[in-house]
């Protein structure tokens, strides 16, 4: 029993060490993407029995199965908590594009999505046939305040300054056309991914805040904050202990198929 239930255990490490690695490779994919930000497994020990009738993992569904006597309920699994984000700050590449956006500082952009209100730090946008500021998905940029930031060709050359504002003129004659709105969630608000850069909260009434030392810079945008050194020393130390994992399950079972032949020839 003490064998096979090693066994079970050194599975179950495996298996998040398995998952650990599709969250760097997803990391690495995107060390190019504007506005990334790198995701992180947290782990934690599972001791039976497990409290969420809904969970359907490995550990539960094998210690469901086995009769009372035999139930590990002492013994500790590996298992996940959940994904955590890192939001820090990307590095700013400077592109002189003049509605590339970029955010030094905490907030994010709000877009205007089929399926609501959603935030980001990929600032690339462009205009739409209606000279609606939108991001490359066509999502509309948000004003502080609600609605569309839309940019009237006036003939003059558009600028934004450090708050967001857009404006339009040759000179000490620039018309301001709306102020591009930042958001920051500070009072523990969860945020999901959702692609394509873009996040929601968890909770669907969260409306954030307004940072308040957030500084907008236009003509750059905001590069992955995933560090391809670092996520590649992460790969190959989840490498390791997998294959470590992989030698303790061999082992006990090579302990426990000579355990049974010697019990066979006693017999």
């Amino acid at each position: 029993k003490k064998m096979n239930e090693g066994i079970y255990i050194a599975v179950s490490g495996a298996l998040k060490q398995e998952k650990k690695m599709s969250v760097i490779a997803n990391n690495l994919a995107n060390v190019n993407s504007p506005g990334f930000k790198r995701d992180q497994l947290v782990f934690e020990s599972l001791l039976p029995p497990f409290k969420d009738k809904n969970d359907l993992t490995f550990e539960k569904s094998r210690n469901a199965l086995l009769p009372p006597e035999q139930s590990n309920s002492n013994v500790a699994y590996v298992g996940v908590a959940g994904f955590a984000t890192d939001f820090g700050q990307g590095g700013l590449e400077q592109t002189n594009n003049v509605f590339d956006v970029a955010l030094d500082g905490k907030g994010f952009f709000a877009v205007n999505t089929p399926d609501g209100t959603a935030y980001t730090r990929k600032g690339r946008f462009h205009l739409d046939p209606n000279n609606r500021l939108v991001d490359v998905n066509g999502n509309s940029v948000q004003a502080q305040g609600g609605g569309d930031v839309v940019v009237q060709g006036l003939g003059g050359k558009i600028t934004i300054d450090a708050g967001g504002t857009v404006s339009t003129g040759k000179g000490l004659g620039n018309i301001q056309l709306g102020q591009i709105g930042i958001t920051d969630f500070v009072n523990g608000e969860k945020l999901i991914k959702i692609g394509e850069g873009l996040y929601r909260p968890e909770n669907k009434e969260a409306t954030g805040v307004a940072p308040k030392k957030t500084t907008v810079r236009q003509g750059f945008i905001e590069q992955s904050n995933v560090s391809s050194v670092d996520e590649m020393t992460k790969m190959i130390e989840t490498v390791r202990a997998f294959e470590t994992y992989q030698k303790v399950i061999q082992t006990i079972d090579s302990i426990d198929e000579r355990s049974v032949n010697s019990l066979g020839r006693l017999g």
